[in-house]
């Protein structure tokens, strides 16, 4: 399956790649044990969460970074 920014958390977590890429940004993420509920929610919406720390530019480049993989 081919991983995007619109891939679903749980298809993120499978996948080294996108682990890493998400690990830069917000170090521990892929790793949280309360990521549970939002697995079935796409990564381009969870990283707009205000949780998640980043700026508009961040989601943008991890966006990129994620869609590029596979392209």
């Amino acid at each position: 399956m081919a991983i995007s920014s619109s891939s679903k958390l749980s298809e993120i977590l499978e996948d080294e790649r996108a682990c890493a890429i998400i690990d830069e940004y917000v170090p521990g993420f892929v790793s949280n044990p309360e990521l549970g509920p939002v697995k079935g929610m796409k990564m381009k919406t969870l990283l707009k969460f205000p949780q998640a720390g980043l700026s508009k530019d961040q989601v943008k480049e991890i966006c990129e970074r994620l869609d590029a993989l596979d392209a």
